[in-house]
């Protein structure tokens, strides 16, 4: 008798401490991020914790990307303007 037998290898090494997170979740729900996990070949855990991972980095870098942008905007000082540490502390040393 034959056993039909699927192995999947997963190249993830925890460099950093990993906590445990319980969620819950409607049936349907989590049997439809099972297939999903499972069509690319990834336990639903390792499939949520990339799909986690990309959504606070994609936040993370439109931050940075925004800030970039907005500081862009900003009008430059004449070029007689000179910075000094008294008049920027003058009011806070009061």
């Amino acid at each position: 008798m034959f056993c039909n037998l699927k192995f999947i290898v997963h190249e993830f090494v925890y460099t950093n401490i990993v906590k445990n997170v319980t969620i819950s979740l409607p049936e349907g729900v989590l049997e439809a991020l099972r297939l999903r996990a499972d069509s690319e070949r990834m336990s639903l855990n390792a499939w949520l914790r990339e799909l986690l991972s990309r959504e606070v980095q994609q936040e993370s870098t439109n931050w940075s990307d925004t800030f970039l942008e907005l500081s862009g905007r900003l009008s430059k000082p004449a070029p007689e303007w000179t910075w000094s540490r008294d008049e920027t502390y003058a009011e806070r040393l009061r």
